[in-house]
């Protein structure tokens, strides 16, 4: 090996070094940390979630699919998988996997040379993707070997279509990222998508549990004979190859086998000398701090305007500010916040690709219309938790600020918190369901009344969380481990106040007086729980100013 690379121009004892310390604490300073709930300190490092997470998706995808689907369907599910996981990966990681400018801080003085980096961050990230391609690809090729027509080179079939899909996705997304550079705006998407494999767990096991219900077999039969336009999806060809492979190989399937490898090598040839050459280029970093003083109107306002419109009073805006201060600051607050919201996703998805996704306002079938309305009523129902969970943060020793300040009405200070939520979480996710539904039925009406339905249902869940949820001012708790869920009691209520309402929503939907009705009960329900709302938080500060 130390001729190997000495004959390349790379010092191997620094490479050793190198490759050391970039394991070790790329497997401690991860991006996914937001998504797992661990941190460096901890004794299992985020990496070990990371591939768990992975084994489970691919297990799940396999052993539902298993015997019920053909082999191309079952290559394209779980290539598919594979791909879109391990693109979301590289995504997030890509700065400190791929290249972290950070490293020239301490490397920058020390007689290392670019090629000896270059080869050390390179096998980093071989062991990184090598990693996750296992976690992923080793249990559909396994279990896939015994489906009924998968011949005796469905295994090197798939393996060579895995190793390819991974291959292209990789580079792409390496040499997109490269051309891009690091923003702010990026930094936030690899946040999102650190959820990536949650999501994709929670669709599949909502998934398999609907597949094992539906009598009708909806999922086999699209794979069985898919719609038109998957023919251009790029795992498809790959699928189609598995399938030609496993059923009738001939000498031409052998050729495009080695014409695939082949179209690997060029891909890591390439992005090995793009990323080798960025690597030469690279400098330390500069950070240039413009200070700018505030105009003495603007004191005791907030910097983003709709905080200012929105706020009605000091204490709402000190609340709508803290709260989505600490949300963006505080990975773990955000990540135990916006947890329940990933299951109006899981079923807003799983609905629209097993055709259960229909206009309750037109149709009556149970098994078509329960998902879209489980979408509008969980999206309400994830509010109680969020504003429980934004009681307890890891900087509540600093709420002698709060209980201290002259506050003349004190329940603002939740309220504002609430309009924080409904701000940035609810009101976008409200408009998201309310345009896919829109697209779906190719109704806008029934969208826009659906989107709207749960917005105020989930403005009435969050007055209701201020009476019964909280346990003290907000932000003024340590962390409480295990208790997330908030109370039981209060839970259970809800979630019943919520499957009544459904259930009207599933009889009464094509009505215009259930929407009528509908919107007056949520205006008229708001008074009484305000007040509520006010004495508690009246109690909680101990009599207000």
């Amino acid at each position: 090996m130390n001729n190997f690379l000495l004959a390349r121009g790379i010092d191997p004892r620094q490479f050793a070094a190198l490759l050391k310390a970039f394991l070790t604490s790329d497997l401690r300073g991860l991006h996914y940390a937001k998504a797992t709930g661990t941190q460096a300190k901890h004794v299992i490092s985020p990496l070990f979630f990371v591939v768990g997470q992975c084994l489970t998706l691919s297990a799940i995808a396999s052993l539902v699919l298993f015997m019920r689907v053909e082999v191309f369907f079952y290559s394209f599910v779980n290539l598919s998988l594979g791909v879109v996981v391990l693109a979301a990966t590289v995504l997030v990681e890509f700065q400190e996997v791929v290249m972290n400018p950070h490293d020239l801080e301490i490397l920058g003085p020390r007689p290392i040379t670019p090629r000896t980096y270059a080869a050390a961050r390179f096998a980093n990230l071989l062991f990184y993707v090598v990693l996750m391609f296992l976690a992923l690809t080793i249990q559909p090729a396994i279990v896939g070997m015994g489906l009924r027509d998968a011949g005796l080179w469905y295994g090197p079939a798939y393996l060579v279509a895995a190793f390819t899909g991974s291959v292209a996705v990789v580079c792409i997304v390496i040499l997109a990222l490269a051309a891009i550079g690091n923003s702010e705006t990026l930094e936030g998407w690899k946040t999102l998508f650190a959820w990536t494999q949650i999501v994709l767990i929670l669709v599949a096991g909502y998934g398999a549990q609907m597949m094992f219900r539906d009598k009708l077999s909806r999922l086999e039969m699209w794979g069985a004979f898919p719609p038109d336009w998957i023919q251009y999806v790029p795992t498809t060809w790959l699928a189609r190859f598995v399938e030609q492979a496993s059923i009738a190989p001939t000498q031409v399937t052998l050729l495009v086998g080695g014409i695939m490898l082949l179209f690997s090598a060029i891909c890591l040839a390439i992005t090995i000398t793009v990323v080798a050459r960025l690597y030469q280029t690279m400098q330390p970093l500069t950070v240039s701090v413009r200070y700018r003083p505030m105009g003495d109107a603007r004191l005791g306002g907030l910097a983003f305007g709709m905080g200012n419109r929105v706020g009605n009073g000091p204490e709402e805006r000190a609340g709508f500010w803290l709260c989505g201060r600490l949300l963006w600051r505080d990975g773990n607050l955000r990540m135990r916040s916006l947890l329940p919201f990933s299951m109006p996703l899981a079923v807003t998805v799983l609905g629209i690709f097993t055709q259960q996704f229909a206009n309750p306002m037109q149709v009556k079938d149970p098994a078509l219309t329960m998902l879209p309305i489980l979408a509008v009523y969980l999206i309400g129902l994830g509010v109680p938790h969020m504003i429980y969970n934004l009681t307890f943060n890891d900087d509540h020793l600093a709420a002698w600020l709060l209980r201290c300040a002259p506050m003349s009405r004190p329940v603002g200070l939740g309220l504002g918190v609430c309009k924080a939520i409904m701000f940035w979480v609810i009101t976008p996710t409200c408009l998201a369901l309310a345009g896919v539904a829109a697209w779906v039925w190719q109704d806008p009406l029934a969208g826009l009344l659906h989107g709207a339905l749960a917005w105020a249902f989930a403005w009435v869940m969050a007055l209701a969380a201020l009476w019964l949820a909280v346990p003290d001012i907000p932000f003024s708790c340590p962390p409480d481990r295990g208790g997330s869920s908030g109370p039981v009691l209060m839970t259970v209520a809800l979630s019943c106040v919520a499957m009544n309402l459904g259930a009207l929503h599933y009889l009464f939907a094509g009505s215009v007086w259930f929407w009528l009705a509908a919107f007056i009960v949520v205006i008229a329900v708001t008074f009484p729980l305000h007040r509520k709302a006010e004495a508690r938080f009246e109690h909680l500060v101990g009599g207000g100013a």
